[in-house]
């Protein structure tokens, strides 16, 4: 019985993390989005709130904020840029040299056995 179950728990929980990693980088790309915003208009970035970029945009829509649609619209796709492709070039970058044989260091001259194997004597 137990497994069974193994695989649904690893599935679970892979599942589960995918969650949590993505629901973390909103949040990132939000604070980013957040500090951008206020760089762009000349304030403290470190000073903005988690909530900075989500008021600034529902104060746009409103029309509170009308020439602010470009300023909101760039700190936001820079913070999604930076808090999802990050990851993703990390990610990406470490598949590839995973795969990647040595270039140097591996090289050796085959032994008698081996050659026998090839069918070259």
């Amino acid at each position: 019985m137990s497994g069974t179950l193994a695989p649904v728990w690893r599935v679970t929980i892979l599942t589960l993390a995918i969650t949590i990693g993505i629901y973390a980088e909103l949040a990132a790309a939000e604070w980013l989005a957040s500090c951008l915003l206020y760089a762009s208009v000349h304030l403290n970035p470190l000073r903005a709130g988690w909530s900075t970029w989500l008021d600034a945009l529902g104060a746009w829509y409103d029309g509170r904020l009308p020439n602010m649609g470009r300023r909101v619209a760039g700190a936001g796709l820079i913070g999604m840029l930076v808090a999802f492709g990050g990851p993703a070039l990390a990610v990406y970058t470490w598949l590839e040299q995973a795969g990647r044989r040595p270039l140097y260091g591996d090289a050796r001259f085959a032994n008698d056995a081996e050659i026998r194997r090839a069918g070259l004597l």
